[in-house]
Formats: structure tokens, sequence, C-alpha cells
């Protein structure tokens, strides 16, 4: 898709590796949030709104309403953000032409285990980001611009 040039999934959505890092390395001026209880949330959406600069635009949407949203031509430089690898495993489903995505964080909780350094995920999320590369999206690991991107299915094998 023209004009996206980072989906990523990260459980803390924008915090400063991506309003700093991100931004720069990919020029994006418009982030979009793809969760479908964020976008119910007035409150989060006021935060996330704040904690962007002026010139960034910023969408909150839910699957649904993504897909609608993506089923056009971006005009702006686009970063995807999503909590969870689904979200973006059900936006490629419905037709929407994501190519790569950068696994950025996904904290340690009871049912996770270690896939890299900070990074945890469990069973069905590994699961789901290998179905995603059987679907021919390109999935790795990159923490911030400046890292080497690691392969996930590698990670995931050797977990």
């Amino acid at each position: 898709m023209k004009n996206l040039v980072l989906t990523r999934v990260d459980d803390r959505l924008i915090h400063g590796q991506v309003m700093t890092k991100w931004l720069k390395d990919t020029g994006a001026t418009q982030i979009v949030i793809i969760d479908d209880t964020v976008a119910k949330d007035d409150f989060m959406i006021n935060v996330f709104e704040s904690a962007v600069p002026d010139n960034i635009a910023i969408g909150v949407f839910s699957k649904e309403d993504a897909v609608k949203f993506f089923s056009q031509s971006l005009e702006e430089p686009t970063i995807i953000l999503s909590k969870v690898p689904e979200t973006l495993e059900y936006m490629v489903d419905a037709g929407v032409d994501i190519k790569d995505i950068d696994l950025g964080g996904m904290g340690a909780r009871k049912d996770r285990e270690t896939l890299y350094q900070y990074i945890s995920t469990n069973k069905e999320e590994d699961e789901c980001f290998l179905r995603l590369i059987e679907k021919g999206v390109n999935v790795y690991v990159q923490i911030v611009p400046q890292n080497d991107r690691e392969n996930i299915e590698k990670l995931i094998k050797n977990k």
C-alpha cells in the first residue's frame, strides 16, 4: 500500500520511541491506531491525540472502521499501530495490503514467554505471527530504527 511506511505491533501504542525515532525515520505525518477497545474510549483517544505533535494527524479506529479507512488510498505517509497481531491479521484477511509488520513491543504477562529481549508472546500470538508469514507478510522484530531486523519465525522456533 502506497504511503504505508510502518505497521507495528506495540502494546503501548504511542510512546517515546514511536514519537521520536519512528516518526523521524519514516517521515510519517499520520498515525492510525487500530484497537476496538481504545476506539470506544474517549479518554484514551484524547490522551493519544495529546501525545502526538501538532503536525501529525492521528486516527483511532475499530478493526471494521480501519478496513473501510484503508480501502481508500493513503494521502499521507502513515504508521499503523496495533496492540496485538490478531488485529493486523484481521486487516490482512479483509484485503488491506500490509506487506511488513514490525513487532516492537509486547510486555510480559503470566501467559507469555520471552521472545526477544523485553518482548514476550504467548502460543496464540506466535501462531498468529506464523499465519501472517504464511499469508506473505514480512514479520520481524525491530525495536528502534537503528536496530537490525530480527527474523520472527526463527525467534519463535527457538523459543
